[in-house]
């Protein structure tokens, strides 16, 4: 009973962010200032990756790490883990 709650909140919760981004009007959507927008191109931001694995930000996140440096953001990179998994039973 649980699981099915979570997971009918869960494709609740991803109908309706599909919803909201499939038919909202594109001029309201990107009318609003954007986080990254190059009208802002002397305002420098901080900005935080979160992943879980040492790994992670190289195999997923490296174009997005690119775009943040080319356009100038500060970027810090937390990762949860350490990459110990030899030593996970111990």
């Amino acid at each position: 009973m649980g699981w099915s709650l979570v997971v009918v909140s869960l494709i609740v919760l991803w109908i309706a962010s599909l919803w909201k981004v499939l038919y909202s009007s594109s001029s309201t959507l990107f009318s609003k200032t954007s986080f990254l927008s190059d009208d802002r191109a002397l305002s420098k931001r901080n900005v935080l990756l979160v992943v879980a694995h040492p790994d992670d930000e190289s195999m997923f996140f490296s174009p997005t790490i690119n775009y943040l440096i080319s356009r100038g953001h500060n970027l810090y990179i937390f990762c949860f883990s350490i990459g110990n998994v030899a030593f996970i039973n111990m």
